[in-house]
């Protein structure tokens, strides 16, 4: 196996040749060093019944079990104004390796969504499910529902593995381009399960009946020690996805860590490719921090990729920046010290020699929207949920589905639903019920321009948001149908603020909240997720972004070559000669 003792950081900073940064830590580090296994106050804070709120400390190790503390927005300024308190609310997200549940686990999340929230769900672009307007006292007890039906928040958030990313039907189509890729699930419920924190943390402050917990976390029955996090856990949030080139709908290059399948003649698996440094996080005027794309660094065999990976998730764990979280991710670190340097220590980690990376050339990208042919003949139909929120009567009739037919439940990386294993015989019924309002996409039900927009949440609830997203993505999307922009096949995401949940830096136009109203624009970037954008323009009114994209759409109709894409064309051009 890796090495993966924790070892002084000096010492290996030494060894490798490389600055150390100084020694001053964060104080989210001495947090989580000094907070017994992230317990801290927590569990004391919550059961506080005088405030519905958490201390800026819990609140950082809440993030740990999937709980970001935030505030109705809307009425803040209300408030404040009548001397009130902030409307204190969480977000709770569970961690869904591959975004794939049972019928049984998607009925128990929908039934969480009245009991415990605010109504709906949201499915992100990490294949997850997040309830929003969850008060305090309902923590709890949405933990708990939660883990009867075997779902976890554990380390849906915070400064670990995050949730493992896959293609949502590698397992199960019938597509010959994922004959090699049968085990991509598996391997990412594997990778999720080796890295769940083994502190009880969890338990000992959610969980009622801890019987169960032996089917989330064998190992935090028993043991807590946390063999690879050690007592202060990864510099920052981690992130690993899987895919095959054909089909990069989870957008495998802004990964911190990209697995991506590939097949020999026979169409066999031969091993994988791997990615790293991927990240899209930035800050506003702050050049020192950047999106990034991930960069190969090798080619491992099919049996050698769980070593691999763990030997690049230690390396992380090593030398990444614990003094300034702005320069925590893996891409700063793989910045710093190359790629020949993290490729040698990989081998000396593993014991292992690793090949070059291989050339690939046939990218290529599905949002499974539709219907399709699974390979043991039953079926699966793609669902488009506008930005990944599920509410009102299309969530009614998804229910319907789910508790008639029990059909697996999938997430995809588009905020979209894939409902599989369905009869054939069940196909015209399964229709019927979709096509009475509940979104159904597939073959021009959808416009294009539509079908590739994806947005964060961002206000009323994340606290982090500049500027509205998800509320108003859809009206800018409208705009553009009117202008009779409707059928080009354009990537736009949104996102509120530089964080990029939406992923928007690799979108062909990628709009940032600057101010509230106001929206950096961004373009260039690759329909398939291989590039990051450009900026185009800052601070564009709201109101003149239809105009500002349907220039640009208009002038790439003209001055295209044969077959080019939006954002190819973009970049040809260059971002000076577009303004």
């Amino acid at each position: 196996m890796p090495e993966g003792k924790l070892r002084d950081p000096e010492e290996l900073r030494q060894e490798a040749g490389i600055d150390a940064p100084p020694e001053k830590k964060t104080k989210v580090e001495k947090l989580k060093l000094e907070s017994n296994g992230l317990r801290g106050n927590v569990k004391e804070e919550l059961e506080d019944s005088s405030t519905q709120n958490v201390s800026q400390d819990s609140y950082q190790l809440m993030k740990h079990f999937g709980i970001y503390q935030q505030d109705n927005r809307d009425t803040r300024i209300e408030r404040k104004r009548a001397g009130k308190e902030k409307e204190w609310i969480f977000m709770l997200r569970t961690k869904i390796p591959g975004g794939a549940a049972t019928a049984k686990q998607y009925l128990a999340m929908d039934n969480i969504a009245d009991k415990h929230a605010n109504g709906s769900l949201r499915l992100t672009t990490r294949q997850t499910v997040q309830f929003h307007g969850v008060v305090k006292g309902s923590l709890r007890p949405l933990v708990n529902d939660l883990n009867d039906s075997l779902l976890t928040a554990y380390g849906a958030c915070g400064d670990v593995v995050r949730n493992t990313m896959a293609d949502p039907v590698a397992e199960i189509s019938s597509d010959p381009i994922y004959s090699c890729a049968g085990e991509m699930l598996e391997l990412a419920r594997a990778i999720s399960d080796r890295y769940l924190p083994r502190s009880r943390s969890y338990f000992d402050i959610f969980i009622d009946d801890e019987n169960v917990t032996e089917d989330l976390a064998p190992k935090a029955v028993h043991d807590e020690t946390e063999e690879t996090y050690g007592t202060t856990y990864m510099p920052r949030k981690f992130k690993i996805g899987i895919t095959v080139p054909e089909s990069n709908s989870v957008d495998i290059f802004t990964q911190d860590i990209g697995l991506v399948a590939l097949r020999g003649k026979r169409g066999n698996l031969t091993g994988y490719n791997i990615l790293i440094g991927g990240g899209l996080g930035f800050s506003h005027n702050k050049p020192h921090t950047y999106p990034r794309t991930g960069t190969a660094v090798a080619y491992v065999k099919r049996n050698d990729v769980l070593d691999a990976v763990h030997a690049i998730i230690t390396i992380q764990r090593d030398y990444g920046d614990r003094t300034d979280r702005a320069q925590a991710r893996l891409k700063y670190l793989v910045d710093r010290v190359g790629i020949k340097w993290f490729h040698e220590e990989m081998e000396r980690r593993t014991g292992k020699a690793y090949a070059r990376p291989r050339k690939v050339t046939n990218w290529g990208f599905d949002d499974h929207l539709g219907w399709h042919e699974q390979k043991d003949g039953l079926l699966y139909v793609g669902v488009f949920v506008e930005n990944g929120r599920i509410a009102g009567k299309q969530r009614e009739k998804i229910r319907r589905i789910v508790e008639e037919f029990q059909p697996q439940v999938r997430i995809t990386p588009q905020q979209n639903l894939v409902l599989s294993h369905i009869a054939p015989g069940n196909r015209a019924a399964v229709q019927a019920i979709l096509d009475d309002g509940a979104g159904l996409v597939g073959n021009g039900a959808l416009s294009q321009i539509r079908r590739n927009q994806i947005a964060c949440v961002a206000l009323p609830t994340c606290g982090l948001a500049l500027a509205e997203s998800e509320r108003v993505l859809p009206t800018l999307i409208g705009k553009l149908e009117e202008m009779g922009y409707g059928k080009e096949r354009i990537s736009i995401r949104m996102s509120g603020c530089p964080n990029s949940c939406s992923r928007a830096p690799v979108a062909e136009i990628g709009l940032f909240g600057r101010a509230p109203g106001k929206y950096n624009m961004h373009v260039g970037g690759d329909y398939l997720g291989t590039r990051t954008n450009l900026l185009f323009k800052e601070s564009v009114l709201f109101e003149d972004l239809p105009q500002e994209i349907g220039r640009l759409i208009d002038r790439w109709r003209r001055e295209r070559h044969n077959g080019e894409a939006f954002g190819d064309y973009c970049l040809r051009v260059g971002v000076e000669a577009l303004q």
